[in-house]
């Protein structure tokens, strides 16, 4: 580890805004194989833990930060915001409470009720902050029975079956061809979020193939809301 004077471009001008002795760390596996160039070079620490990029400038920006990740198909840039820039007031914004867990201080807890396909419900049963919303995680990930209540709901609703011999990481997908996608909605406490195809669902041009950005998560109770489910969407955390 070691600490650097970190220096940032502000909004509208040619100035920066220099941190002195911030505290960085060298990464040991930075091998980013998915949907990724050859320009990532590390990862921002985003977290609530002591270490983290936001934690270390959070008394000179009131704690909050902002970012709208952009589809890997883009040709623009994705963009992050700190400070007061970072809040959104426009009409339609949606809010949740973030849950901390003393136990996993760096993850943001979201509380997901359930998730509608169209008019059906699918509920998840859970009260307690089931699922991080993690902006480097690139796929979703649902409890097992959970998961597996979605899919079946999801394929009853598209007239699908799942293909086989489908490529890792993906545990759905079926042929591509036209048809109506249902709106599908994350009811997270208090927030009702509505997904576009392209947060759920990833082309594989060489196969022909849809296959969803979710998958069952491997960590007992534990889901997990990626940056695919995130594409396009301004993500305040205060």
């Amino acid at each position: 580890m070691g600490t650097e004077t970190l220096s940032f471009g502000s909004t509208g001008d040619a100035q920066t805004v220099s941190f002195p002795s911030s505290i960085f760390g060298c990464g040991v596996y930075n091998n980013f194989t998915f949907h990724t160039s050859d320009k990532v070079t590390g990862l921002v620490g985003l977290g609530g833990g002591p270490l983290s990029l936001v934690s270390q400038l959070g008394p000179q920006i009131g704690y909050k930060f902002s970012y709208c990740l952009l589809p890997f198909s883009s040709n623009s840039t994705s963009k992050l915001k700190f400070g007061s820039e970072a809040i959104v007031t426009t009409n339609g914004v949606v809010s949740t409470p973030l849950i901390i867990k003393p136990l996993f201080p760096s993850f943001y807890f979201l509380n997901l009720e359930a998730v509608t396909i169209g008019q059906k419900v699918v509920p998840t049963g859970r009260t307690d902050g089931n699922i991080i919303i993690d902006s480097g995680t690139v796929l979703t990930y649902l409890e097992q029975t959970f998961y597996n209540n979605f899919v079946a709901s999801l394929q009853e609703a598209l007239s699908v079956e799942s293909a086989q011999d489908l490529p890792f990481p993906f545990k759905f997908c079926f042929p591509y061809r036209d048809m109506t996608i249902p709106v599908i909605a994350f009811q997270f406490t208090g927030a009702s979020v509505a997904l576009q195809p392209k947060n759920l669902l990833i082309k594989l041009q060489d196969r022909n193939m849809l296959c969803l950005a979710v998958v069952p998560s491997s960590l007992s109770g534990i889901s997990i809301f990626g940056n695919v489910a995130q594409f396009d969407f301004q993500v305040v955390y205060d």
